[in-house]
């Protein structure tokens, strides 16, 4: 309930003062997730008996990585499943009690996708992905090459990510996504030019940092 005020709260300040407001909040409250991360790693939104019921709501871990997960949502599945999966989420439990799994459930009807995964990987447990990608253009496969890292310890995220490349000559950056799955993993991405740079994540969907260059040039 906290996270669904506090990404409300953000799309209210974009309908009134534009996207840059709201892209600002969103990284403001990525700022505070990472601290609060750094200092207490194993926090969950989604806790079984804790032994301290003071600790069960934090600004930051509840409240501002609620909101993310539901902006993270909005980006899976996209603008249309998400309103619906809202509009109908509030007609069954408005005036009610509900609990995640319903939650999950409309979502899942609105999208036509297994969510389970998504909810239980930034609800159940801690922390926000940290990758490091290099990439490189290889000629002979029209491809650019990523190599991604996913550097926190503990079992790797899955997350589908954005990314897009300016190619020379082009006034709109091309748009692929990718997924990751796996601490280490090259992904290919069809191109049929080198691009000039690469963003990941442009649209700012994803709780994340990220870092990507160009690969170093073999010596």
């Amino acid at each position: 309930s906290e996270g669904f005020a506090t990404y409300f709260t953000h799309l209210f300040i974009e309908h009134a003062y534009g996207r840059d407001e709201f892209l600002a909040g969103l990284r403001a409250d990525r700022d505070a997730i990472r601290e609060f991360d750094a200092k207490n790693p194993d926090y969950r939104i989604i806790h079984d008996n804790l032994s301290d019921m003071s600790q069960v709501l934090s600004s930051a871990g509840t409240y501002k990585k609620g909101a993310w997960t539901l902006h993270m949502l909005r980006g899976l599945i996209g603008d249309t499943a998400f309103w619906s999966g809202i509009r109908e989420y509030y007609r069954r439990y408005r005036d009610g009690n509900a609990a995640t799994e319903d939650f999950r459930r409309a979502m899942e009807e609105a999208s036509g996708r297994d969510l389970g995964w998504f909810f239980d990987q930034w609800l159940t447990r801690g922390g926000l992905l940290k990758l490091r990608a290099r990439w490189s253009w290889d000629p002979a496969a029209k491809a650019v090459r990523l190599e991604v890292e996913q550097l926190p310890p503990g079992a790797p995220f899955r997350m589908p990510i954005e990314v897009s490349l300016e190619v020379a000559g082009e006034v709109v950056p091309r748009t692929a996504k990718i997924e990751v799955r796996s601490r280490k993993e090259t992904l290919a991405i069809p191109m049929d030019r080198a691009p000039r740079s690469l963003i990941l994540d442009p649209r700012t969907f994803v709780l994340m940092d990220a870092e990507a260059a160009p690969a170093p040039s073999p010596s």
